[in-house]
Protein backbone atom coordinates (compact mmCIF):
# COMPACT_ATOMS: atom_id res chain seq x y z
CA UNK A 1 0.00 0.00 0.00
CA UNK A 2 1.45 3.45 -0.70
CA UNK A 3 2.19 5.80 2.32
CA UNK A 4 0.07 9.07 1.80
CA UNK A 5 1.56 12.08 0.58
CA UNK A 6 0.56 15.77 2.53
CA UNK A 7 1.01 18.71 1.44
CA UNK A 8 -0.09 20.46 4.84
CA UNK A 9 2.93 18.60 6.75
CA UNK A 10 5.87 20.66 7.18
CA UNK A 11 9.39 18.75 6.74
CA UNK A 12 13.28 19.24 6.93
CA UNK A 13 13.53 19.78 3.30
CA UNK A 14 10.08 21.97 2.96
CA UNK A 15 11.69 24.89 6.05
CA UNK A 16 15.66 24.28 3.87
CA UNK A 17 14.11 25.57 0.48
CA UNK A 18 12.18 28.34 2.31
CA UNK A 19 15.92 29.74 3.76
CA UNK A 20 17.81 28.83 1.32
CA UNK A 21 16.38 28.19 -2.44
CA UNK A 22 16.51 30.82 -5.23
CA UNK A 23 13.91 28.94 -7.43
CA UNK A 24 11.75 26.77 -5.49
CA UNK A 25 11.03 29.06 -2.80
CA UNK A 26 8.84 31.20 -5.01
CA UNK A 27 6.38 28.78 -6.28
CA UNK A 28 3.36 26.32 -4.71
CA UNK A 29 0.87 24.03 -5.04
CA UNK A 30 -1.26 26.12 -6.61
CA UNK A 31 -3.73 23.91 -5.63
CA UNK A 32 -3.02 20.66 -7.04
CA UNK A 33 -3.86 17.76 -4.93
CA UNK A 34 -1.69 14.87 -3.67
CA UNK A 35 -2.61 11.33 -4.14
CA UNK A 36 0.01 9.16 -2.96
CA UNK A 37 3.57 9.22 -2.30
CA UNK A 38 4.31 9.17 -5.85
CA UNK A 39 1.49 10.97 -7.46
CA UNK A 40 -0.24 14.55 -7.58
CA UNK A 41 -3.75 15.11 -9.44
CA UNK A 42 -5.27 18.39 -11.02
CA UNK A 43 -8.64 19.06 -11.66
CA UNK A 44 -9.46 19.88 -15.25
CA UNK A 45 -12.72 22.50 -15.78
CA UNK A 46 -14.01 21.80 -19.60
CA UNK A 47 -14.62 24.63 -21.46
CA UNK A 48 -13.21 24.19 -24.54
CA UNK A 49 -16.75 22.59 -25.69
CA UNK A 50 -19.14 25.12 -24.41
CA UNK A 51 -19.71 28.50 -25.55
CA UNK A 52 -21.85 31.67 -24.25
CA UNK A 53 -25.03 32.19 -25.42
CA UNK A 54 -27.18 34.95 -25.96
CA UNK A 55 -29.53 35.94 -22.82
CA UNK A 56 -33.31 36.24 -23.79
CA UNK A 57 -34.88 38.47 -21.84
CA UNK A 58 -38.33 37.48 -22.89
CA UNK A 59 -37.72 33.60 -21.91
CA UNK A 60 -39.19 31.93 -19.08
CA UNK A 61 -36.22 29.62 -19.32
CA UNK A 62 -32.78 29.59 -20.42
CA UNK A 63 -30.86 26.86 -21.91
CA UNK A 64 -28.48 24.87 -19.76
CA UNK A 65 -24.98 23.59 -20.35
CA UNK A 66 -23.44 20.56 -18.05
CA UNK A 67 -20.48 21.32 -16.39
CA UNK A 68 -17.44 19.31 -17.88
CA UNK A 69 -14.99 18.05 -15.08
CA UNK A 70 -11.67 16.03 -15.84
CA UNK A 71 -9.01 14.98 -13.85
CA UNK A 72 -5.07 14.92 -14.66
CA UNK A 73 -2.51 12.89 -12.50
CA UNK A 74 1.14 12.92 -12.34
CA UNK A 75 4.27 10.81 -11.59
CA UNK A 76 6.55 12.74 -9.01
CA UNK A 77 9.74 12.85 -11.01
CA UNK A 78 12.13 14.33 -8.31
CA UNK A 79 13.14 11.81 -6.50
CA UNK A 80 16.83 11.21 -5.14
CA UNK A 81 18.42 9.55 -1.86
CA UNK A 82 21.95 9.78 0.06
CA UNK A 83 22.37 7.02 2.07
CA UNK A 84 25.51 8.05 4.70
CA UNK A 85 27.05 5.85 7.31
CA UNK A 86 28.98 7.35 10.36
CA UNK A 87 31.88 5.65 12.05
CA UNK A 88 31.72 5.69 15.82
CA UNK A 89 35.51 6.71 15.50
CA UNK A 90 34.50 9.94 13.44
CA UNK A 91 31.98 10.98 16.04
CA UNK A 92 34.97 11.22 18.93
CA UNK A 93 33.57 13.73 21.39
CA UNK A 94 30.71 15.47 18.99
CA UNK A 95 27.15 14.02 20.08
CA UNK A 96 25.65 11.80 17.57
CA UNK A 97 22.98 13.72 17.65
CA UNK A 98 23.97 16.97 17.02
CA UNK A 99 26.43 15.30 14.27
CA UNK A 100 23.55 13.72 12.42
CA UNK A 101 22.11 16.93 12.53
CA UNK A 102 24.73 18.70 10.83
CA UNK A 103 25.46 16.27 8.53
CA UNK A 104 21.84 16.22 6.96
CA UNK A 105 21.26 20.09 7.04
CA UNK A 106 24.80 20.31 5.22
CA UNK A 107 23.33 17.86 2.30
CA UNK A 108 20.50 19.54 2.13
CA UNK A 109 21.41 23.07 1.51
CA UNK A 110 24.24 22.46 -0.76
CA UNK A 111 22.96 19.36 -2.79
CA UNK A 112 19.39 18.73 -2.88
CA UNK A 113 18.10 22.53 -2.57
CA UNK A 114 20.39 23.50 -5.24
CA UNK A 115 19.66 20.71 -7.27
CA UNK A 116 15.57 20.89 -6.95
CA UNK A 117 16.05 24.60 -8.09
CA UNK A 118 18.20 23.64 -10.99
CA UNK A 119 15.28 21.20 -11.59
CA UNK A 120 12.51 23.02 -11.08
CA UNK A 121 14.21 25.92 -13.35
CA UNK A 122 14.97 23.57 -16.48
CA UNK A 123 11.50 22.28 -16.60
CA UNK A 124 10.23 25.71 -16.89
CA UNK A 125 12.22 26.86 -19.53
CA UNK A 126 11.51 23.24 -21.65
CA UNK A 127 8.23 23.97 -21.38
CA UNK A 128 8.46 27.94 -22.76
CA UNK A 129 6.77 27.99 -26.24
CA UNK A 130 9.02 28.44 -28.77
CA UNK A 131 7.17 31.73 -30.15
CA UNK A 132 7.62 33.07 -26.62
CA UNK A 133 11.17 33.81 -27.55
CA UNK A 134 12.74 38.16 -27.14
CA UNK A 135 16.27 38.64 -28.82
CA UNK A 136 18.86 40.53 -27.36
CA UNK A 137 22.13 41.45 -29.37
CA UNK A 138 23.69 41.03 -25.76
CA UNK A 139 25.45 44.11 -25.59
CA UNK A 140 22.90 46.94 -26.69
CA UNK A 141 21.65 48.37 -22.71
CA UNK A 142 19.60 51.42 -24.04
CA UNK A 143 17.42 52.30 -26.92
CA UNK A 144 14.83 50.36 -28.68
CA UNK A 145 16.67 47.27 -28.69
CA UNK A 146 18.70 47.54 -25.77
CA UNK A 147 18.15 45.68 -22.13
CA UNK A 148 15.98 47.33 -20.81
CA UNK A 149 13.32 47.73 -23.71
CA UNK A 150 14.01 43.90 -24.48
CA UNK A 151 13.13 42.91 -20.71
CA UNK A 152 10.10 44.86 -20.57
CA UNK A 153 9.16 42.88 -24.25
CA UNK A 154 9.41 39.59 -22.56
CA UNK A 155 7.33 40.62 -19.76
CA UNK A 156 4.72 41.80 -23.03
CA UNK A 157 4.66 38.49 -24.44
CA UNK A 158 4.24 36.95 -20.68
CA UNK A 159 1.13 38.75 -20.16
CA UNK A 160 0.08 38.44 -23.95
CA UNK A 161 -0.38 34.81 -22.66
CA UNK A 162 -2.57 35.41 -20.07
CA UNK A 163 0.01 36.07 -17.26
CA UNK A 164 -0.29 38.72 -14.62
CA UNK A 165 3.38 40.97 -14.56
CA UNK A 166 2.93 41.10 -10.48
CA UNK A 167 2.12 37.64 -9.98
CA UNK A 168 5.25 36.55 -11.98
CA UNK A 169 9.03 35.64 -11.66
CA UNK A 170 12.25 36.64 -13.62
CA UNK A 171 14.88 33.95 -13.18
CA UNK A 172 18.60 35.53 -14.38
CA UNK A 173 21.95 33.99 -14.17
CA UNK A 174 24.02 36.08 -11.54
CA UNK A 175 26.16 37.50 -14.63
CA UNK A 176 23.31 38.66 -16.10
CA UNK A 177 22.26 39.80 -12.84
CA UNK A 178 24.72 42.37 -12.96
CA UNK A 179 24.11 44.08 -16.07
CA UNK A 180 20.57 43.89 -15.16
CA UNK A 181 20.74 45.39 -11.78
CA UNK A 182 21.56 48.98 -12.50
CA UNK A 183 17.52 49.65 -14.17
CA UNK A 184 16.45 47.93 -10.47
CA UNK A 185 16.16 50.85 -8.37
CA UNK A 186 13.22 49.85 -5.77
CA UNK A 187 15.24 47.15 -3.91
CA UNK A 188 18.71 48.02 -2.15
CA UNK A 189 18.04 44.61 0.28
CA UNK A 190 16.69 46.80 3.43
CA UNK A 191 12.88 47.06 2.43
CA UNK A 192 12.07 43.26 2.08
CA UNK A 193 14.53 42.19 4.82
CA UNK A 194 17.90 40.15 4.72
CA UNK A 195 16.17 36.96 4.40
CA UNK A 196 14.74 38.43 1.13
CA UNK A 197 18.09 39.21 -0.28
CA UNK A 198 19.93 35.64 0.80
CA UNK A 199 17.16 34.63 -1.37
CA UNK A 200 18.18 36.10 -4.53
CA UNK A 201 15.32 39.03 -5.19
CA UNK A 202 16.82 41.68 -6.80
CA UNK A 203 13.77 43.90 -6.47
CA UNK A 204 10.84 44.58 -9.05
CA UNK A 205 11.47 45.76 -12.86
CA UNK A 206 8.48 46.16 -15.05
CA UNK A 207 6.35 45.04 -11.98
CA UNK A 208 7.79 41.50 -12.18
CA UNK A 209 9.97 40.53 -9.05
CA UNK A 210 13.43 39.76 -10.24
CA UNK A 211 15.53 37.13 -8.59
CA UNK A 212 19.47 36.39 -9.19
CA UNK A 213 20.38 32.51 -9.46
CA UNK A 214 23.81 31.01 -9.82
CA UNK A 215 25.09 30.57 -13.26
CA UNK A 216 25.14 26.54 -13.23
CA UNK A 217 21.85 26.41 -13.06
CA UNK A 218 21.72 28.24 -17.06
CA UNK A 219 24.42 25.92 -17.84
CA UNK A 220 22.32 23.74 -20.47
CA UNK A 221 20.67 27.30 -21.91
CA UNK A 222 23.91 29.40 -22.37
CA UNK A 223 22.02 31.94 -24.42
CA UNK A 224 19.01 32.26 -22.24
CA UNK A 225 19.38 35.69 -19.66
CA UNK A 226 16.13 35.50 -18.36
CA UNK A 227 13.00 32.82 -17.75
CA UNK A 228 9.51 35.17 -16.75
CA UNK A 229 6.56 33.05 -15.77
CA UNK A 230 3.38 33.85 -14.27
CA UNK A 231 3.15 31.27 -11.08
CA UNK A 232 0.35 30.65 -11.85
CA UNK A 233 1.37 28.06 -14.55
CA UNK A 234 3.88 25.94 -12.41
CA UNK A 235 2.44 24.15 -9.95
CA UNK A 236 5.42 22.27 -7.33
CA UNK A 237 3.58 20.70 -5.00
CA UNK A 238 5.76 20.79 -1.01
CA UNK A 239 8.64 18.86 -0.89
CA UNK A 240 8.85 15.88 0.89
CA UNK A 241 11.89 14.49 3.47
CA UNK A 242 10.23 13.39 6.71
CA UNK A 243 10.18 10.45 8.28
CA UNK A 244 6.51 9.65 8.15
CA UNK A 245 7.55 8.62 4.24
CA UNK A 246 11.22 7.31 5.15
CA UNK A 247 12.42 10.23 3.69
CA UNK A 248 14.28 11.04 6.59
CA UNK A 249 15.64 7.84 8.61
CA UNK A 250 18.71 7.69 11.41
CA UNK A 251 19.53 4.55 12.31
CA UNK A 252 22.13 4.29 15.29
CA UNK A 253 23.30 0.86 15.42
CA UNK A 254 24.04 -0.62 11.90
CA UNK A 255 24.39 -4.85 12.23
CA UNK A 256 27.77 -5.52 10.71
CA UNK A 257 29.34 -1.75 11.20
CA UNK A 258 30.73 -0.42 13.42
CA UNK A 259 28.47 3.10 13.49
CA UNK A 260 25.07 4.75 12.37
CA UNK A 261 23.49 5.56 9.01
CA UNK A 262 21.65 8.18 8.05
CA UNK A 263 19.30 7.83 5.06
CA UNK A 264 17.67 11.39 2.83
CA UNK A 265 15.29 11.01 0.44
CA UNK A 266 13.50 13.71 -0.71
CA UNK A 267 10.40 13.62 -3.37
CA UNK A 268 8.71 16.46 -5.12
CA UNK A 269 7.92 17.63 -8.61
CA UNK A 270 7.70 21.05 -10.90
CA UNK A 271 4.61 20.38 -13.32
CA UNK A 272 4.10 23.00 -16.05
CA UNK A 273 0.11 23.49 -17.01
CA UNK A 274 -0.35 23.41 -20.31
CA UNK A 275 -3.17 25.55 -20.75
CA UNK A 276 -0.76 28.31 -19.23
CA UNK A 277 2.37 27.70 -20.58
CA UNK A 278 1.63 30.90 -22.92
CA UNK A 279 2.57 32.36 -19.65
CA UNK A 280 6.24 31.81 -19.76
CA UNK A 281 8.78 33.51 -22.06
CA UNK A 282 12.90 33.68 -22.04
CA UNK A 283 15.07 36.53 -23.26
CA UNK A 284 17.71 35.18 -25.35
CA UNK A 285 21.11 36.62 -26.76
CA UNK A 286 21.85 36.11 -30.24
CA UNK A 287 24.82 34.26 -28.99
CA UNK A 288 26.23 32.26 -26.46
Amino acid sequence: MASYYGIRTATFLDRRLKAGSTVAKYLDANGVNTVDAATVRVLNIDIDSSSLGVYDETATTQTVTLAEYGKQEWTLDYNYFVFLRIQDTQVQDTPVGTLVQETAQAWIDEKFVPDFDEYCLAKVIAARPSGNIVTWDGTTLTGLNGLLQKFYNTVTVVTNGGGDASNSVAWVPSTFADQLRAFITTFDGSDKGYTAGLNGLLGKLKNVMVVETVDEYFSAYPTVKAVVADKKAIAAPTQKMTPKNGGRKFIKDVPGFGGSELQLRARGGAFILGRKASAIATLQSSSS
